[in-house]
């Protein structure tokens, strides 16, 4: 079933409004994959290590996290538009400059999107078009899309965003390997 067939962008203005206390949450969750997964893999990235976690288990007790994943559920049902089964996995993209995205897709899902929360002045690069990063919008698309990150202008401290896949089966003949991030989406 083909979920998307263009984009969708969507703005949540209390991120903006709120943007201090976001950053500030996210430097926290990051700290807490570090503590709890950072020592026995080698300090993995938090965004390498998606595969094993779920943001919104970092932001326990945030509670402009705790909305926003309320709101990001009520979004992802309805361009699902189904009431079928789903799952989601979400995970942080915490970046320096050199370690920004690229080209990848994520063909294994139903669709992908990701929040910019602190996206510095980046793009997101697609095949046949380009989403200027601010904070508060949300993509959405097809999962199949080619995409990577641009730096507009060099910046420092860490680029934040969560990014998210939708599934409703594993589309692999391997049902052990799974991602265990993912969640049951209401």
């Amino acid at each position: 079933m083909n979920y998307m067939k263009k984009y969708i962008i969507k703005k949540l203005p209390y991120i903006k409004d709120n943007k201090e206390t976001f950053i500030k949450n996210a430097n926290l969750a990051h700290k807490r994959f570090v503590f709890n997964y950072g020592v026995p893999f080698n300090k993995m990235s938090s965004t390498w290590f998606y595969r094993y976690y779920n943001i919104s288990t970092l932001t326990v007790g945030c509670k402009m996290y705790h909305r926003l994943f309320m709101d990001l559920q009520k979004i992802m049902r309805q361009i699902a538009n189904t009431n079928e089964p789903l799952w989601y996995q979400s995970w942080l993209n915490f970046h320096d400059q050199n370690e920004v995205l690229d080209w990848h897709n994520h063909s294994d899902c139903l669709f992908h999107g990701y929040i910019s929360i602190d996206p510095k002045n980046t793009e997101t690069e697609f095949k046949n078009f380009k989403i200027k990063n601010e904070t508060g919008k949300i993509y959405i698309g097809p999962a199949g899309y080619l995409h990577r990150v641009n730096v507009l202008k060099p910046f420092t401290g860490k680029r934040i965003t969560i990014a998210f896949d939708v599934i409703s089966k594993l589309k692999r003949k391997n049902q052990v390997d799974i991602n265990t991030g993912f969640m049951p989406l209401p």
